[in-house]
């Protein structure tokens, strides 16, 4: 069975979300906002900058939904400099960040379920020529690629987490999602902070 763009697509980005959520799974809530090296971004920033490209990719560019505020993007986007950050501090708890991540990113797929194949093989980035297929190919490798930072982030503050890269099928996908729900759903109110 030769599967269509939009297949492709969900599948991908299914992936790199199940396993950037993983890279959190049992994580310590006094490690979220650590800084291990001056140059080094926190759990929560990291994670805070994969929701806002998500959501300018699958929300604002697709959909024209802005689903949280212009000062919350700032604080997560590339460039904003670390002296910002640190004057300005996180403008949500961990908690907070995480069930936005979780309405956001459920408006994104239900927005993809709702497209037909030949929608993601139109242009959402004229400027540069990008297609919605490819931009979810960027949205899932950036996703990837900062998992593997919080990986490191997690070995180097003596609490390595689960290993990664899982999910490429469906139902082990759908079995580390719930293990990780179940895990946040118990935990989350030690993440007030």
């Amino acid at each position: 069975m030769t599967l269509g763009p939009k297949s492709i697509a969900i599948d991908i980005l299914e992936i790199a979300e199940v396993n950037l959520l993983n890279s959190i799974l049992k994580i310590r809530p006094r490690d979220v906002h650590k800084q291990v090296l001056p140059e080094f971004n926190t759990i929560t920033w990291i994670l805070g900058h994969c929701m806002a490209h998500f959501h300018m990719v699958l929300c604002d560019t697709c959909q024209g939904k802005e689903m949280f505020s212009e000062e919350i993007a700032h604080h997560f986007r590339y460039g904003t400099t670390k002296e910002e950050i640190a004057e300005t501090g996180t403008p949500l708890t961990f908690s907070q960040l995480i069930d936005d991540y979780l309405r956001i990113s459920a408006d994104g797929f239900s927005h993809l379920d709702s497209l037909k194949d030949e929608d993601f093989e139109k242009i959402i980035f004229p400027q540069i020529g990008e297609t919605l297929l490819q931009s979810i190919e960027r949205i899932s490798f950036h996703f990837m690629g900062h998992m593997g930072q919080i990986v490191l982030l997690r070995r180097a503050l003596g609490n390595p987490g689960p290993s990664f890269v899982g999910g490429a099928q469906k139902a082990s996908r759908q079995k580390m999602r719930e293990e990780w729900t179940s895990w946040w759903s118990d935990n989350k109110g030690d993440f007030k902070i």
